[in-house]
């Protein structure tokens, strides 16, 4: 496969502060999706953890991306942040999962669709419970959140025939949320509690004979605790 690519990726960014402690910032930034090797060599492999067999795809070619965001910072103290953003991709030839149309197995391929566009706003706060209570214990607590809520189309255009020409794009979730809660002293005990969770997102494109599989959506909770020693 002789896949030989220039890629220009420019990238800008404007931060204006508001005051001592708030900025607002502007950024755009081209980035690039570049094929694995299993996914552009033309051989079939069993994929044992699906029970499928996956194809690669020669014609595959990489995906450009265009970012643009926005974001108001505000930071109330060391360490502390309150961010808003919205955030606009522009997606060329997007890379996506999906699956050919065989009579006797299900095949997973990989493949370009036209174009695809995903906005959205985001939201992260760091805060800690120092001096807020005037208790010890809760000086010692922290917490972390972030959160994502995406709009996602992909344009298939009017030469597909197979399936449905406007979708969400493969892997891409309506939104994502992470959270996190810290506790730690000055003798280098730590316990860390997450939490993650992501929308039903497409796993695999289908067509007129292969439905779409989709990944439904899940809570993870996991617990840490650490201890440093000199």
């Amino acid at each position: 496969v002789d896949n030989n690519l220039l890629s220009i990726l420019p990238s800008a960014n404007l931060g204006y502060g508001i005051t001592e402690k708030s900025q607002v910032r502007l950024g755009y930034g081209r980035t690039v999706n570049r094929p694995e090797f299993r996914e552009i060599a033309p051989f079939l492999v069993y994929e044992f953890e699906f029970n499928v067999s996956k194809e690669g795809n020669t014609s595959l070619t990489t995906a450009t991306i265009d970012n643009f965001d926005v974001r108001y910072e505000w930071y109330p103290r060391k360490g502390e942040v309150l961010s808003l953003g919205g955030f606009y991709k522009k997606f060329k030839n997007p890379i996506e999962n999906s699956q050919l149309n065989a009579t006797e197995q299900r095949t997973f391929t990989v493949t370009n669709a036209n174009k695809a566009t995903n906005y959205g706003v985001e939201l992260e706060v760091k805060k800690s419970f120092k001096d807020v209570f005037g208790v010890s214990f809760l000086d010692n607590l922290s917490v972390n959140l972030n959160g994502s809520y995406v709009f996602s189309e992909v344009d298939l255009g009017t030469e597909n025939d197979s399936q449905d020409r406007f979708r969400p794009l493969q892997g891409q979730s309506p939104y994502i949320i992470n959270a996190g809660l810290e506790y730690a002293d000055q003798k280098g005990y730590g316990v860390y509690l997450t939490y993650n969770e992501f929308g039903d997102r497409i796993f695999s494109v289908g067509n007129t004979n292969c439905a779409t599989i989709m990944e439904k959506s899940r809570g993870q909770f996991d617990i840490r605790v650490a201890k440093k020693f000199k």
